[in-house]
């Protein structure tokens, strides 16, 4: 009975995973179908609401001036969603291929890495095709480096997860 539900546990574990894994594709595919105007809107806006809410006098500024400092950062706010989206599709792709428990740790962290590397080539790609969009390798290398920092993150915080465990049933032995 005990193994049954560890099964059906993992394999909810894996169901969850593999959606969120695809939401988050499909989440990043209509960000990048979002014309060149409306992608600007987007990082724009969220310049502007980011420097109002760290720097209160900022919308005390003249409108000009505003526009010129958010177009300024613009383009660090854009190549950070990159990273980040990238990061967040690599640690989904890695901790769903561990629940599968297929594979050793190195191949799990070089099979997530290529499957967020190939999918940002093929959003590149799709960009491309997107009004007054283009497809820029440089964006492929950001898009593989998020990628490759979530990995990293999950591999550290289930290191730490895992000697935390091991601390936990030490002392837990050690009361008994």
């Amino acid at each position: 009975q005990y193994l049954k539900g560890e099964k059906m546990k993992k394999k909810g574990k894996i169901i969850t995973l593999t959606i969120l894994v695809f939401c988050w594709m499909a989440f990043i595919f209509s960000m990048s179908a979002k014309n060149s105007t409306q992608s600007s809107n987007i990082s724009g806006g969220f310049t502007y609401n980011i420097l109002s809410m760290f720097f209160s006098q900022f919308r005390s500024i003249d409108k000009a001036t505003q526009d010129s400092i958010v177009e300024g950062l613009q383009f660090i706010v854009r190549k950070g969603a990159h990273f980040t989206a990238y990061a967040i599709l690599g640690g989904l792709c890695f901790a769903n291929l561990r629940a599968f428990n297929k594979f050793k740790l190195k191949s799990n962290f070089l099979i997530a890495l290529v499957i967020s590397a190939l999918y940002a080539a093929s959003d590149e790609l799709h960009q491309y095709f997107v009004p007054g969009r283009s497809c820029e390798f440089r964006d492929v290398m950001i898009d593989s480096c998020g990628a490759l920092f979530g990995i990293a993150v999950i591999v550290i915080l289930k290191k730490i997860a895992y000697k935390i465990k091991i601390m936990y049933n030490d002392n837990k032995k050690q009361i008994n």
